[in-house]
């Protein structure tokens, strides 16, 4: 599961977060305040926003935005196979 660590009051973290609800991926966003440890506990030395994916950390603006789009190819390709009917390519 993908797990969204986040700021109150983040305009951009809003932005991710409505980014991975509009994706319909298995996600959990945690809002980490700084008075309470998160649970899960951040990976060390990370500060939100950070999306973690199983072994993989994505940090920083441009990297967590090229993450979304990757994640929303993966699931463009995904869903178009996870049908009943058949799938054509353009050549037929």
């Amino acid at each position: 599961m993908i797990l969204f660590y986040r700021k109150k009051n983040c305009p951009f973290c809003d932005e991710i977060a409505e980014a991975l609800a509009g994706l319909v991926v298995a996600h959990r966003v945690i809002e980490v305040d700084g008075s309470m440890p998160a649970d899960p506990p951040l990976p060390e030395g990370a500060a939100p926003p950070i999306i973690v994916d199983g072994q993989d950390v994505v940090q920083e603006k441009q990297a967590l935005f090229r993450y979304l789009r990757e994640l929303a190819r993966f699931k463009e390709e995904w869903d178009r196979f996870q049908s009943d009917s058949c799938y054509c390519g353009e050549d037929g």
